[in-house]
Order: structure tokens, then C-alpha cells, then sequence
């Protein structure tokens, strides 16, 4: 990546968190982002079209490295003895940007933070399911059925954090017990 793009990616990122920390992102400027960024307009629109679509794009790249940093659970977000681990680390990225997730949940995630939160944690589901196929249900072993078991389960987990986001404390243990707990019991590993 050009040192230029890459120092431009970093200051925006601060930037976005920084404002939508403050206040909705609905309601940021693409000329307030470039301020605080110090860019221009033009090098803001090589990053991002609109601010929602750049804080989904450094939320995404977040929870992306973030289930990279997890390979014990095949792939990010995924179940097993890693799941606690997983579902921590979703909990603990959450918590620590509560200001900007807060403001984009009015009550529900805006659409396209919501779709980063479900994409990532339904791709690493469906990864470990890959990696560990004994775990799933004998009934439901084919593609099409992972694809579906992953889906409801990342849609559940994002559904808790925006009703865990509503609490205060904002208790990462708390959001962890919670979905772990609600989390269907096959993907904790196979049956004993």
C-alpha cells in the first residue's frame, strides 16, 4: 500500500471514531471528517463514498483482524473451547468504541454496521464449521444448511449486542456469559 493512502486510511480512521464517539454518524460531514483528519475532499473520497460507509469500512477491517488474531477458532468468531475467546474479544472491540456503536443504534444498528457485525461473525462460524464438521447437527451438515445455521446465529449474537449495548455497565464478562448461554449448544463442540 502507498505510504501516502496508508497515512491518509490512519488519520480518518482516528477521525471517524473519534466523531461518530461524539455524536451519530448520520450526522457527520464528509467536509468535518477531512478537517479532522487534516485530507482533502478528494483524498476522503478515495477511502469512502459517505462516513457510514467509512466507519463500516474500519469497523470491518477491525473485526476482521480481530478474528484473525483468533486462529484457534478457525477463523475468527467461532465456537469450541475458542468460543468464549471469540465471543470475548467481539465483546471487548464493542465496549471499547461503546460511544460510536451507541450512537449508531437508534435502537437497532444502522444497516450497514449492523451487516459488517453479522458478515464477520457468519463467515467465522461457517469457516469453523468447515474446520469441525462433527460439531453440527446430523441433519444439518450440508453447505446450504451451514450457511443457514450460521446466519441465525450471527444475527442472535448481533441482536444481543445491541440490547447488551443498552446496559450500564457496559460489563464485557456480563456480554459474554449472555451469549455464550444463548448461543445454540452445538457450536460449543460435538456432543460429549
Amino acid at each position: 500500500m502507498d505510504p501516502r493512502y496508508r497515512r491518509s486510511r490512519v488519520a480518518l480512521r482516528h477521525a471517524v471514531y473519534r466523531l461518530a464517539e461524539q455524536r451519530p454518524i448520520t450526522e457527520v460531514t464528509v467536509t468535518e471528517l477531512c478537517r479532522e483528519a487534516g485530507v482533502t475532499r478528494d483524498t476522503f473520497y478515495r477511502h469512502a463514498g459517505a462516513p457510514l460507509d467509512l466507519l463500516a469500512d474500519v469497523l470491518r477491517e477491525d473485526l476482521e483482524a480481530i478474528a484473525g488474531d483468533h486462529p484457534d477458532l478457525s477463523g475468527g468468531f467461532g465456537a469450541g473451547a475458542g468460543m468464549r475467546a471469540g465471543v470475548r474479544a467481539l465483546c471487548e472491540h464493542v465496549a471499547g468504541h461503546a460511544g460510536v456503536y451507541r450512537n449508531a443504534a437508534r435502537p437497532h444498528l444502522l444497516g450497514p454496521l449492523r451487516d459488517v457485525l453479522e458478515t464477520v461473525v457468519r463467515r467465522s462460524l461457517e469457516a469453523h464449521a468447515d474446520a469441525h464438521p462433527e460439531i453440527l447437527p446430523p441433519e444439518a451438515r450440508a453447505p446450504e444448511d451451514v450457511r443457514v445455521l450460521a446466519a441465525y446465529a450471527a444475527a442472535g449474537t448481533v441482536g444481543a449486542l445491541e440490547v447488551w449495548l443498552e446496559l450500564d455497565p457496559l460489563s464485557v464478562q456480563r456480554g459474554e456469559r449472555l451469549i455464550v448461554a444463548g448461543s445454540p449448544a452445538f457450536w460449543h463442540g460435538p456432543p460429549a
